[in-house]
């Protein structure tokens, strides 16, 4: 279908009266039609263009050689340690991607400031406003963003539901979510008797929500810098020197970034996409399937010059994906201060 391709997203469709008129179902003399045939009023339908495209990334671990790693430690063992280490950089590289693209996709981008004010951008920006966070993240701005998305059609496909109302996911990081439960001690009291208030909740993992509200924790969210507006985001890991080769460690610069980002996250913001590998196009034409979802995959291919003998392997990762933007209005992505645990609070309360 091409390397680019063009969806069209229906919008939404409302009444624009505050009062629509409703007519009196009365008999008129002459009318053409009478009682079956009333006047109709025409809803418009709107619709939305947006391209997107296919985006890979192919990984692969080191050679091993079946003579250097036998003597060292039990070969089976060995390698069934490295593909799971290749397995979770795997699943690390498809969270990086997955936040980058939320943040891409997602309409509205906002900068906390002090006093519980924001500076946002709602055109689908591939930045944030060019101006610094000056505050935490506080219930203030996310209950006046809930407020916002839900009468914007934010609960529809809400992931969880209370006493038949959406509830809410804020994605954000540990040290985030402790503040905003901190914050006020009110609040504090509510979620705690909260715990055991919905089993919806509870069934999915969570143990509480707050004011339709509830909270799921990145370890790893987007962290970042900042100097006259222009972010630069620190990555989660650096590598150091091991015994053989360098393992990886959380970056010092990660750990005491000044800001973070938090996603309002809605499941209909984009749909992911994986490519369906063709393995028999056309007669006499055969290919192997490729697992585009970065499976660990296992190779040993005979090379006269590299591989005679067969015994040196190789695993490779193969991530392929189309992000395909459906309700981009439905996501938020703030930037604000991070806190240091039990460290951080803010004047700015709901």
């Amino acid at each position: 279908m091409g390397e680019q391709l063009t969806a069209v997203v229906y919008e939404r469709s409302a009444p624009t009266d505050a009062e629509p008129t409703w007519s009196d179902l009365t008999i008129t003399d002459s009318a053409e039609g009478g009682l079956c045939l009333p006047p109709a009023t025409k809803i418009p339908i709107a619709s939305t263009t947006r391209t997107f495209g296919l985006k890979r990334r192919v990984l692969e671990g080191p050679d091993i050689c079946n003579i250097d790693i036998r003597p060292a430690v039990d070969l089976y063992n060995q390698l069934e340690s490295i593909a799971g280490i290749l397995g979770d950089y795997g699943k690390i590289e498809w969270e990086i991607h997955d936040r980058h693209e939320y943040f891409r996709l997602c309409q509205t981008k906002v900068v906390v400031l002090a006093g519980c004010d924001v500076n946002e951008t709602t055109n689908m920006a591939t930045t944030y406003p060019a101006v610094c966070p000056t505050a935490p993240l506080s219930w203030a701005v996310i209950d006046q963003y809930k407020i916002y998305l839900l009468q914007d059609g934010a609960g529809a496909e809400a992931l969880l539901r209370s006493d038949g109302a959406p509830v809410g996911v804020l994605i954000t990081g540990f040290e985030t979510a402790g503040n905003l439960i901190r914050q006020n001690s009110a609040i504090r009291e509510d979620i705690r008797f909260s715990n055991q208030a919905n089993i919806l909740v509870q069934s999915f993992g969570i143990s509480y929500a707050y004011d339709g509200v509830t909270i799921l924790r990145d370890p790893f969210n987007r962290r970042f810098t900042c100097a006259d507006g222009t972010y630069t985001e620190v990555p989660a890991f650096s590598l150091t020197t091991a015994t053989k080769g360098q393992k990886a460690i959380v970056r010092s610069a990660y750990r005491t970034a000044p800001y973070e980002e938090s996603f309002w996250f809605d499941p209909n913001v984009f749909t992911q996409l994986l490519m369906e590998p063709p393995v028999a196009p056309a007669p006499n034409f055969k290919f192997n399937p490729v697992d585009y979802t970065g499976m660990v995959q296992m190779y040993n291919i005979p090379d006269r010059i590299c591989n005679p003998d067969g015994n040196v392997i190789f695993h490779r990762l193969h991530l392929a994906a189309a992000s395909y933007p459906v309700e981009p209005e439905r996501g938020v992505a703030f930037v604000h201060e991070r806190c240091d645990p039990m460290g951080c609070t803010d004047t700015c309360q709901s």
